[in-house]
C-alpha cells in the first residue's frame, strides 16, 4: 500500500498564508492494516494553487461556492483522492486476494471557521467505477498553541470517518471468489463509522518558506478490526513537507 496521498493533499497547505501558488517536496509514510503489508514511505514534489474560488492541492481539486473570503463558512465542490487502498501483490500471506485500486470520490464539502477552532464536513461518492461507494468524515481542528506572529503553530484535531458498505466492503471485505483462491472466509463489511485523532503544525522561515508535519491516527472499527485480511486495530499516516509560496 503506498502512503496515504490524500492526508497529505487536505492537510499541507491548511495553514499557509493565503497564496496563489505553492510548491515543494514532501516525505509521506503509512503503517497499513493489512496483512504481511509493513510501513512504507515516499519522497513527493508537490504544487498547489488557491484562488478566489478554485482551490487546487495535488489531486485535490475544490470550487468554492460560497465564502469566498477567508475565515468565512465556505460551501465547496469538491474532487479528492480516496485515502484507501490495497496492494495485495505485495504480501504473500494476501495470496489470493485481489488489489483495490485508488480511486477519486467527488461530493459537498464544507468549512466553518469558529473562535475555538474549525469544524468541516464532507461527503462524496466515487466517480471512477471502482466500488461506488460513499465516503463521509466530519473534522474539528483547533490550534493549541502558536506564536503571536503566527510563525509557528502546533495544532490538533478529531476526525469521525463514515463508509457506506459499498466503499468498506471493497476494501477490507473478502468475496467468494478470493475465498476460494485464498486461506481467508468469505466475509463481507456493512457500513460503519471510526474515529481518529490528528497532530501537526507548521513553522515559517526566511520569508516564503514554510516546514509542515502532519499525523494522523486513525481507530478501525470493528467490522474492519474482524476482516480476515486485517491484522492491526489501528491505522497510522503522516508526512513532513517544505513548500515556497510565490
Amino acid at each position: 500500500m503506498k502512503p496515504n496521498t490524500l492526508l497529505l493533499t487536505a492537510l499541507l497547505f491548511s495553514t499557509g498564508v493565503h497564496a496563489q501558488w505553492s510548491a515543494g517536496v514532501a516525505g509521506i509514510g503509512s503503517a497499513t492494516p493489512y496483512k504481511g503489508l509493513s510501513s512504507e514511505s515516499i519522497v513527493i514534489p508537490i504544487v498547489s494553487y488557491e484562488g478566489e474560488r478554485v482551490i487546487w492541492r495535488g489531486p485535490s481539486l475544490q470550487y468554492k461556492l460560497s465564502g469566498l473570503k477567508r475565515n468565512q463558512p465556505s460551501l465547496r465542490l469538491s474532487i479528492d483522492l480516496a485515502p484507501n487502498e490495497l496492494e495485495a501483490e505485495e504480501s504473500i500471506e494476501l495470496s489470493g486476494i485481489e488489489t483495490r485500486d485508488l480511486s477519486f470520490l467527488a461530493g459537498i464539502r464544507y468549512i466553518h471557521p469558529t473562535e475555538i477552532g474549525e469544524f468541516s464536513a464532507v461527503l462524496q461518492t466515487d466517480i471512477t467505477n471502482k466500488h461506488d461507494g460513499i465516503r463521509g468524515a466530519v473534522n474539528f481542528d483547533r490550534v493549541l498553541f502558536s506564536a503571536a506572529d503566527r510563525s509557528w503553530a502546533l495544532i490538533g484535531g478529531v476526525q469521525v470517518e463514515y463508509l457506506n458498505d459499498r466503499y468498506a466492503n471493497y476494501y477490507f471485505g473478502v468475496s467468494e471468489a478470493e475465498s476460494i483462491a485464498s486461506n481467508f472466509a468469505e466475509y463481507e463489511v456493512d457500513a460503519l463509522w471510526q474515529g481518529g485523532l490528528t497532530l501537526g503544525g507548521y513553522y515559517r522561515f526566511a520569508g516564503n518558506w514554510q516546514f509542515t508535519a502532519q499525523t494522523r491516527w486513525l481507530s478501525l472499527a470493528t467490522d474492519i478490526k474482524d476482516s480476515p485480511i486485517v491484522d492491526d486495530s489501528s491505522s497510522i499516516d503522516g508526512f513532513v513537507g517544505l513548500t515556497y509560496q510565490f
